[in-house]
């Protein structure tokens, strides 16, 4: 996926990621909180540019030697440093508490939309979303972080160029001059260097998100990993993402060097600008010494401001990667809503278009005309399938591998939409699907037998009576019971704890206590 360095598409999804925050509840404490910064932003700006006076002022007093009015600016210049210096402290510290408070709130909105409607199961299907995970948690955070630095700097930038152009007027009109076109041609130059920084930033994200998820992978599955004796097999796949990680950097790396060349020659004339403009006004004596001081600041506040670019080139292509990498996956979450926003489902009434299948609501299972297509790819498992199912029947479905019996429950389930017929059941509270695969989450022991419901349970006696049944009481044992402490709060990895055969036995447990009226095996 390219991307280029700014375009409609990178500012539509800048404004897709970040307005959501903006027009939240939380909108009022976030301004409070920027309308703090903001004014400590000015106040900071305004001690500055008292400093750069009062050491100019206290260079000239030195130079000519006069002990009182040395001392007056050397207090002065003090009072100033002291005074600053708390303003200066929660000047950053609110600037990093407005990025946490962005950064929890539009993780915690993100996981909802991820969690609504299955998208996340979707989302496993669409290979251009690679690590979902990665963006909801750690892209998040870059972009929250990145967000409230970068305006907060180009602010900063913006006032601090206001404040001291005028200043620099004052001592002189070419340095002025000189400051603005050396900083646009620094500014023009830097982007035409490191403009391909962009899609390397962006290509570094996945390619690293990439290798903790291979890495993750083996820790997930060690012990079949071990069986089939597969170290081999999984250092090829663990070197192959290094390698194209890596080899991402040295491009990276080539690009940042040319920049790097550019930005440290542009910073080393920053010294000398100044002193050689200004010093022939000095030596024809119509300007103090301690002007040269107070024009060295005023020039390097000046041109850092009109130079942010420059300086922040990199965090800044790399705020642009993260942009594309976070709008793309909030652009995709928008097409799946889109795409199941449809009426509700009334009792017998069909709500799908007739290239997906129908789910319908009824008091039994009824299963008509039934088609299943593999999604994104159109091969079709089962044709015409008709089911009838009512209280009290069961059925077991027989054939070969791969010859559609999980699909049919994926179907049945809403999880596969491709196809066509209709589907009709009752609400999914009083289902309950028990896949191959079992899944037990880190958890309590309550939590374990319990889910996936959240705020509702049976009493002990009925938990302690479904883990006899499924012989799991040595279980309860080692938990000391229960009513115990470790039972109640102490969470545990259970697929480290339990052996398959005692998880698949945990979740028939949960079937005994949730009591649904159809349950897939």
């Amino acid at each position: 996926m390219k991307y280029t360095a700014i375009g409609r598409q990178t500012l539509r999804r800048l404004y897709l990621v970040g307005k959501p925050f903006w027009a939240s509840p939380l909108k009022w404490k976030a301004l409070a909180l920027l309308a703090t910064v903001l004014g400590l932003l000015f106040t900071v700006a305004a001690v500055n540019v008292f400093v750069s006076s009062i050491a100019g002022k206290f260079t000239t007093a030195m130079q000519a030697k006069d002990v009182s009015a040395y001392h007056h600016y050397l207090l002065l210049y003090a009072a100033a440093m002291v005074a600053g210096s708390p303003v200066v402290v929660f000047y950053q510290y609110l600037r990093t508490k407005l990025a946490l408070t962005w950064r929890q709130w539009l993780t915690q909105h993100l996981v909802n939309r991820y969690l609504e409607n299955r998208a996340y199961y979707k989302l496993s299907n669409l290979p251009e979303i690679d690590n979902p995970d990665e963006r909801i948690s750690q892209d998040v955070e870059t972009f929250c972080n990145s967000a409230v630095g970068l305006f907060i700097a180009w602010l900063d930038a913006f006032v601090t160029v206001c404040s001291f152009l005028g200043v620099l007027w004052l001592i002189s009109g070419t340095l002025t001059l000189v400051a603005l076109a050396y900083s646009l041609i620094g500014c023009l130059l830097a982007i035409l260097i490191g403009r391909k920084l962009v899609n390397l930033q962006f290509e570094h994200t996945r390619l690293e998100a990439d290798l903790r998820y291979t890495l993750a992978n083996v820790r997930r599955d060690v012990e079949s990993i071990a069986f089939y004796n597969g170290e081999k097999s999984a250092r090829k796949v663990i070197f192959k993402r290094i390698a194209e990680a890596i080899f991402n950097l040295e491009l990276m790396m080539v690009t940042q060097r040319n920049l790097t060349f550019f930005t440290v020659n542009f910073n080393y004339m920053v010294a000398l600008i100044p002193a050689a403009i200004i010093a022939p006004l000095y030596f024809a004596g119509t300007m103090e010494f301690g002007d040269i001081t107070k024009a060295a600041i005023a020039f390097g506040q000046v041109l850092a401001g009109m130079t942010l670019l420059v300086g922040q080139f990199t965090g800044i292509t790399a705020f642009l990667a993260n942009i594309n990498r976070l709008g793309s996956f909030v652009e995709t979450l928008d097409e799946l809503q889109a795409h199941t926003q449809r009426p509700e489902s009334r009792q017998g009434q069909v709500i799908a278009p007739p290239t997906q299948i129908s789910m319908v609501e009824g008091q039994n299972l009824s299963i008509k005309q039934l088609c299943v297509d593999v999604p994104g790819i159109g091969r079709r498992l089962l044709k015409n399938l008709d089911l009838e199912l009512g209280n009290g029947e069961s059925v077991i479905i027989m054939g070969p591998s791969g010859s559609g019996k999980s699909s049919l429950l994926r179907a049945i389930a809403g999880l596969w939409e491709s196809g066509s017929g209709s589907v009709s059941c009752p609400p999914r509270s009083s289902l309950m699907f028990l896949p191959q695969r079992p899944y037990v989450p880190r958890s309590t022991l309550k939590e374990a037998v319990c889910y996936p419901r959240v705020d509702t349970c049976e009493t002990d006696a009925e938990m302690q009576r479904a883990f006899e049944m499924v012989n799991l009481q040595g279980l309860v044992e080692r938990a000391g019971g229960l009513k115990s402490r470790e039972a109640r709060e102490v969470e545990h990895e259970w697929r480290d704890i339990l052996s398959l055969g005692e998880q698949q036995r945990l979740t028939i447990a949960r079937l005994i206590l949730a009591r649904p009226r159809f349950v897939f095996l």
